[in-house]
């Protein structure tokens, strides 16, 4: 919980990972739940919405305004919300 904080106020997020509870939050029926995501899957993910292997207009739009790493730091976060 200790890193959460940490990285939650670290100019290391470009972005604010609440934006992305709005859909990913726990229980949501529209999109899966990030707390806790593995860092490897949440970056494939993302890296696969860049590229249009995975086709969701949103979430390619989301995933092209951030850089490598800004990717790997929300991954590390919302991972650490579950610690």
């Amino acid at each position: 919980m200790i890193l959460s904080s940490l990285l939650l106020s670290s100019p290391l997020l470009a972005v604010d990972p609440e934006m992305c509870m709005g859909c990913h939050r726990p229980g949501s029926p529209v999109a899966p739940n990030l707390i806790g995501m593995p860092v490897d899957h949440f970056v494939a993910a993302m890296m696969a919405y860049k590229t249009g292997e995975r086709p969701d207009p949103t979430m390619k739009a989301l995933a092209m305004a951030l850089n490598d790493a800004d990717i790997a730091g929300l991954a590390a976060y919302f991972r650490a919300l579950a610690d």
